[in-house]
């Protein structure tokens, strides 16, 4: 039956892009439950955090933008969300949301994740497009089958506790299969109050709950295989401690078909997916209890959006000779958006007609690419990919709550113009990987790589205080306003890697990764209006709107591993260490882009005894002075933080304790944006302050296999 279906599927889609990358980039970390090392370092993350993007956060340029406790946002060498290229089982998925509050990683548990792949560097156009950074890619837990002709029944059961914010949690995963079919379900929920901070104060909005189920179907013979995917995602609510409206429903279902094949002339391997989302905002259980007081009026305002990612891609391997492969490939995506503001009755300005922010929305993509990679020499081989992107948007005419001026005019203005655009983007990868001996390999990436603009990038029209202020994904308490002139972003990107290691490859390793990206058309803001607040300081914010500016990105990266000790009565003994700096500017006037993080720095010591994994690590980061003016972006001071933690296996049952923060530092997250939160009235009444970080918690988790 597979090799009909396997012809079938070509004839239909004539090639999408599989996610699986060539393994000629230095820069790539993959973490896979497959093998007892990685999959513990995978259930040591969990203990600590239920977000999925905080599990990267220990590889070497990756760091995370505070969003929701689920739904924080991932950066890559500076470049942040959009500008990522994200898999969640080898789908694209869009945030359906003005605030980006169900970003694509939002979707995926932790509970969940079985395998994760992040490239930091130069990645080939075969991993994807639409994208200036790196890319990542998460995976649930794939099929398992049984090894012989008896049925494989196996499952887990977990839970946690953590102590700052009350966060509890319980998953459970079950599979039944037999040689060539398998069936699992996975069940998760996580929960958490409020956190504090290392002072003792409630850090309000960063409440959560999150409830997902998955379903897997898995069919296989010797070189094929089709898994079947589908789950579903209810959010009941998700505070924003650094936006002005918090997560009130998000509700997602998905359904998603893959399959694989191996030939005697190469590879395919191909998914199609769907995924739907209805999302509601509001001011959540903190804001809405001072929704009249000053300085800041947090009234009722429901905003609603309903986003459908759908789209295929193909990817095929050929064997032209023993050494060389050409890939060719071909993805579809369409992503549709309704962003719509009911009426509030009873309101002067919210009122009597539905606000349409985003009407009948739509971005299609449609891609293209060849690849080739190759040995050079003995020592040396190469990669040279082309890419084109088609990029098609509309959306239809708009209105405000009323025929009032504020919203009329702007309306008019908007429904006059030509909403379609379309463009076509080129990208190309240069990829040369160098191994002169079993010590050593040394690699040279170039690229370049182009993003259209977002839905909301484009297509976001109001320019007034209250509307502007409702769209934006970067915590700073700013307006922002959509641009139909904007043009896609163009990175120029050259990466070198060197990477040392024992002979052995067990007793030190060494990676240095400097690189720099020249932006064409950065898509950044100007200023186009301001809000006063009147209390406590005369606080400003900004009404901005995006425009395309030139930025460059520079900035180095580092990780390593030294084996220290390995005796009977202390087991094994293992520093481990990254670190990581980035610098971006506006060319033009030389300022700051927006959360570039400081250098920072993780060590840990880890030793393994019996069943015991045992680990302190220290989190360093320095002040943070180079920030954007324009955005009012306030600096933080710097800080380091220290963790504990130790997990112990026996048979099937499997315990994690630790401690985060564990001397209760207070410190202010430099990619936090502001307590926006605490600039309400009834609280502190402060000027806008940055978002202090979590307080010292004691977590503990169990883990039992059956």
């Amino acid at each position: 039956m597979f090799r009909p279906l396997a012809a079938l599927l070509v004839a239909l889609a004539m090639g999408p892009t599989a996610v699986h990358a060539a393994d000629v980039q230095s820069d790539e970390i993959v973490v896979k439950g497959k093998t007892d090392t990685k999959k513990n370092a995978i259930e040591s993350k969990r203990v600590k955090s239920s977000d999925t993007a905080t599990m990267l956060e220990d590889t070497a340029g990756v760091n995370v933008q505070t969003g929701g406790g689920v739904s924080n946002l991932p950066v890559i060498n500076g470049l942040a969300d959009d500008r990522l290229l994200i898999y969640v089982d080898n789908m694209i998925v869009c945030s359906a949301c003005g605030n980006h509050m169900n970003p694509p990683l939002s979707y995926m548990p932790s509970s969940s994740v079985g395998n994760i792949y992040v490239n930091t560097g130069v990645s080939p156009v075969s991993e994807g497009g639409d994208s200036i950074g790196g890319m990542i890619q998460v995976e649930s837990q794939p099929p398992l089958y049984a090894v012989d002709d008896k049925i494989r029944t196996e499952g887990v059961v977990s839970s946690y506790y953590r102590s700052n914010n009350h966060a509890t949690g319980a998953s459970f995963g079950g599979t039944v299969a037999s040689r060539n079919l398998s069936l699992g379900v996975t069940a998760a929920i996580d929960h958490a109050d409020d956190y504090r901070d290392g002072n003792g104060n409630k850090i309000t909005s960063t409440y959560y709950e999150s409830r997902n189920f998955g379903l897997t179907l898995g069919a296989r013979s010797e070189n094929h295989q089709v898994t079947l995917k589908a789950g579903h995602q209810y959010i009941p609510g998700q505070g924003f401690v650094n936006q002005w409206m918090d997560m009130l429903k998000n509700n997602s279902s998905f359904v998603n078909l893959g399959y694989t094949g191996s030939f005697d002339w190469g590879k395919i391997d191909t998914t199609g997916y769907w995924q739907n989302t209805w999302h509601k905002m509001d001011s959540g259980d903190d804001k809405l209890p001072i929704a009249l007081a000053p300085p800041v009026s947090m009234p009722y305002m429901p905003m609603i959006t309903r986003g459908v990612s759908v789209g295929y891609t193909l990817k095929t391997e050929i064997n032209l000779s023993d050494d060389d492969i050409l890939r060719v490939g071909n993805e579809f995506h369409r992503f549709s958006l309704n962003d719509y503001w009911p009426p509030v009755a009873g309101s002067m300005s919210m009122s009597p007609d539905t606000f349409l922010n985003i009407n009948h929305g739509r971005r299609d993509r449609y891609a293209f690419f060849a690849e080739w990679e190759g040995s050079v020499s003995s020592t040396m081989t190469a990669t040279l990919g082309l890419r084109n992107e088609q990029v098609r948007m509309n959306t239809g005419d708009v209105q405000g709550y009323s025929g009032a001026a504020m919203y009329s005019t702007p309306a008019a203005a908007f429904n006059a113009e030509d909403h379609a655009k379309s463009d076509s983007n080129w990208d190309f990868t240069a990829l040369l990987k160098y191994e002169p001996d079993a010590a050593s390999t040394y690699e040279l990436g170039y690229s370049r790589k182009t993003r259209s603009p977002n839905l909301y990038e484009r297509y976001a029209w109001c320019t007034t205080w209250m509307t502007s202020g409702m769209i934006g994904w970067f915590g700073d308490g700013n307006g922002y306003v959509g641009n139909l002139n904007l043009r896609p972003e163009i990175a120029h990107t050259i990466s070198l890697s060197g990477s040392w290691r024992d002979a052995d490859r067990n007793a030190w390793q060494l990676k240095i990764t400097p690189y720099f990206t020249h932006v064409h058309d950065y898509i950044d803001v100007k200023k186009i209006g301001e809000k006063t607040f009147p209390a406590p300081g005369n606080e400003v914010r900004n009404i901005l709107q995006f425009t395309n500016i030139n930025a460059e990105l520079y900035g180095i990266n580092v990780s390593g591993s030294v084996a220290l000790w390995d005796s009977e009565g202390f087991g094994n003994g293992r520093l481990n260490g990254t670190l990581g700096y980035v610098h971006g500017i506006d060319l033009a006037n030389g300022d700051s882009l927006y959360h570039m993080m400081p250098f920072n720095a993780r060590v840990s010591l880890e030793q393994k005894l019996s069943g015991f994994t045992n680990t302190v690590e220290a989190q360093l980061v320095s002040r943070k002075s180079e920030t954007d003016p324009l955005r009012f972006e306030p600096g933080t001071p710097g800080y380091v933080l220290f963790n504990i933690g130790s997990s112990y296996e026996y048979k099937n049952l499997r315990v994690d304790v630790g401690v985060t923060n564990l001397f209760d530092k207070f410190y202010y997250l430099p990619l936090g944006g502001i307590n926006y939160d605490d600039f309400l009235a009834t609280k502190k009444t402060t000027a806008f302050e940055p978002l202090a970080g979590q307080g010292r918690s004691f977590n503990i988790a169990l883990t039992q296999k059956f």
